[in-house]
């Protein structure tokens, strides 16, 4: 029997039962699997904050060569008419000469931007995805390696039913000796001959099994010991990034044009939101607004007038000023109700 049909032949009993003893136990895998499994989930994380890391670093990359374009392009220049009806900037006019500044100024290091860019994709290439590739590629080998060794295993497994079939064989033959007497006799030993052939191969492939076991578990220990170093990795992407933009910002130079400031309307409208907002505890915990106290009598008295005077076919409202806004009062002075426009009869 060649040795593909046998391990083809082994897995449909193993995974169909198709013709296969049921109380026949497989020889177990079970320990280099599972960790083969977590490792391949772990391999999964590992591929996606790849795949986002060569994308940083390609953006990187962009965002510093666009600016070393960007800023080493000229300023845009103010122009105006002279007397003889001729254009020209605004400098000229006035005996500087025609000076075309770039968009960077003077002190703009456009070289060291460039310097930065190469460095920083050399950083994170040697420092982070390299050891990540040298992972993954670790993790196939271990993968191949349990390619091998589960055929193995269902050879082993295979050699395993032939020896135990021959043995029951010869049990029958030695059984049944004072029947077949010479005849048997001689079926038996040649019987045992092939018996032994099958063992010494057994044997052999028993051994081979247990050393590319040992060999398997060995390499997806330390594949899963280097996990830890991902965390690592991640920290010096991050610190190469800031040190990139960091020094990035120092060769732009220091003459910067200040920020603008905000509007003076949109000012007034954050300073009014945030005076609208009760600013102590007890105001919020209460529910009501932080008027100062010096003007809560005349703004209470106010609403009490108002609201005396809102009488519809002789109905009056009975909320009084004094329990709008009080102490006790989870209302504030814009949650009082509207007067009624209807009279509300009572109720039988």
């Amino acid at each position: 029997m060649g040795a593909g049909w046998r391990r083809f032949s082994e897995q449909a009993k193993q995974k169909w039962h198709v013709g296969g003893e049921r109380e026949f136990v497989a020889t177990p895998n079970t320990r280099n699997e599972m960790m083969l499994q977590e490792a391949g989930e772990f391999a999964g994380h590992l591929k996606k904050i790849e795949k986002d890391i060569r994308g940083l670093k390609n953006a990187t990359e962009n965002i510093l060569l666009s600016t070393k374009a960007v800023l080493s392009a000229p300023l845009p220049r103010v122009y105006e008419e002279t007397n003889g009806g001729k254009v020209v900037p605004l400098n000229a006019s006035q005996g500087a000469g025609q000076v075309v500044l770039p968009i960077g100024g003077t002190d703009f290091n456009a070289e060291e931007l460039a310097k930065i860019s190469k460095e920083t994709s050399k950083k994170l290439e040697s420092e982070v995805l390299a050891p990540m590739e040298r992972w993954m590629n670790a993790y196939n080998l271990v993968q191949n390696r349990m390619n091998k060794l589960e055929a193995l295993r269902l050879e082993v497994d295979s050699r395993r039913r032939t020896v135990a079939k021959l043995g029951k064989k010869v049990d029958m033959q030695r059984a049944r000796l004072p029947q077949t007497r010479a005849k048997g006799e001689y079926e038996m030993e040649n019987t045992i001959k092939v018996l032994q052939h099958k063992e010494s191969k057994l044997s052999a492939c028993r051994q081979s099994y247990k050393e590319h076991e040992a060999l398997v578990y060995h390499q997806l220990t330390n594949l899963i010991r280097d996990t830890v170093w991902l965390k690592s990795y991640l920290s010096a992407v991050l610190r190469v990034q800031t040190e990139a933009f960091q020094a990035a910002n120092v060769a732009l130079g220091q003459m910067k044009a200040a920020l603008p400031a905000p509007s003076t309307t949109e000012m007034g409208a954050a300073m009014g939101m945030a005076q609208s907002i009760p600013s102590t505890p007890e105001a919020i915990g209460a529910g009501r607004d932080a008027t100062p106290p010096h003007l809560q009598g005349n703004v209470h008295h106010d609403i009490s007038r108002k609201l005396q005077r809102n009488n519809v076919h002789g109905a009056s409202m009975a909320v009084s000023g004094s329990a709008l806004g009080s102490k006790d009062s989870l209302y504030t002075i814009q949650d009082a109700p509207a007067a009624p426009t209807t009279r509300i009869p009572a109720a039988q």
